[in-house]
């Protein structure tokens, strides 16, 4: 019994094979870990946006839940305090003591973001000093192994 085995066009070939990228031919080991390193940082760096909206809802979402919190809390003063016959002065005394505790929180709150940045700023210039102390070895080296290689040349002769 034989089987009817249609060829294929060209045209056909090429449609199955789109999009299809090829396997990645590695020259070494180092070529491996550099291209898998580039593969999770740049997905990392592509779900930034990500990351920044949902930190952005969870953020909108506590706003509101203080807002219910506090209108109720409006509500509730509206209802009990009142009645007792408290002075505006004290809650605006109070105001203006938490207002400074806010801002000193505030503070800090800056103060720690240009932490995060001064930190950050000294990483990459870490990352930049490495970089270039690891070209001077490599060329310190290349000189090396070039001299040694031109010293064995003399000595075989």
């Amino acid at each position: 019994m034989q089987v009817n085995q249609e060829k294929k066009s060209e045209w056909a070939n090429l449609e199955d094979n789109l999009g299809k990228e090829p396997a990645p031919q590695y020259l070494s080991v180092c070529d491996v870990w550099k291209d898998s390193v580039h593969k999770v940082v740049t997905k990392l760096e592509y779900q930034t946006p990500i990351y920044l909206q949902a930190y952005t809802q969870i953020h909108t979402e506590f706003l509101h839940c203080v807002d219910n919190l506090f209108g109720t809390c409006y509500l509730w003063q509206k209802q009990y305090f009142d009645r007792l016959g408290l002075d505006k002065g004290i809650v605006n005394a109070y105001g203006q003591l938490y207002n400074s505790w806010v801002d000193q929180y505030m503070q800090g709150l800056d103060a720690y973001a240009n932490y995060k940045k001064v930190q950050a700023d000294m990483a990459v210039d870490a990352m930049k000093v490495g970089n270039e102390m690891l070209h001077s070895w490599m060329d310190m080296f290349g000189r090396i192994v070039s001299s040694w290689n031109s010293w064995v040349g003399r000595t075989n002769v």
